[in-house]
């Protein structure tokens, strides 16, 4: 048993590094990691520099929230509750174009909520919410963040 492992290693250790063909010439070992052989190419030819690399954090996917008081009220009008955040927020520039209000996405449970506004009171939201159902989100309502 001895025997066998001791020739399976020296066989394994004569295949690495260079070999000699039926002829006798030199072959070497082709490097995984370079060009291939006869490549002369730019490989980013066509692309534009990089400049910067970021690196995702942890839960940077997470749009991170003012708290509502700063934006003068805990009362927002809700259009949308999405299933992912690139819905939410195609949906939250949309508004963004619509209105001067503030549109944030608020992370709840497994839901992406797009808001729009900063209210006092739930009537002081009345005005924006029957605008937004005029407009396409006949849906919008009153919610407190």
């Amino acid at each position: 048993m001895k025997h066998l492992l001791l020739l399976s290693v020296l066989l394994l250790m004569m295949g690495c590094g260079s070999s000699t063909s039926t002829d006798g010439a030199v072959i070497e070992s082709i490097d995984p990691y370079a060009d291939p052989p006869g490549y002369s190419g730019d490989p980013f030819a066509g692309f534009d520099p990089v400049t910067s690399i970021r690196f995702p954090a942890e839960g940077d996917l997470e749009i991170e929230m003012e708290e509502p008081a700063s934006m003068n009220g805990a009362w927002s009008v809700q259009v949308a509750a999405c299933g992912s955040m690139d819905a939410a927020l195609s949906v939250r520039d949309i508004i963004n174009a619509q209105t001067d209000h503030p549109v944030f996405v608020d992370h709840v449970g497994s839901f992406y909520k797009v808001r729009v506004g900063a209210f006092t009171s739930s009537s002081d939201s009345d005005g924006l919410r029957n605008h937004l159902r005029s407009n396409g989100y006949p849906e919008a309502w009153s919610v407190e963040r």
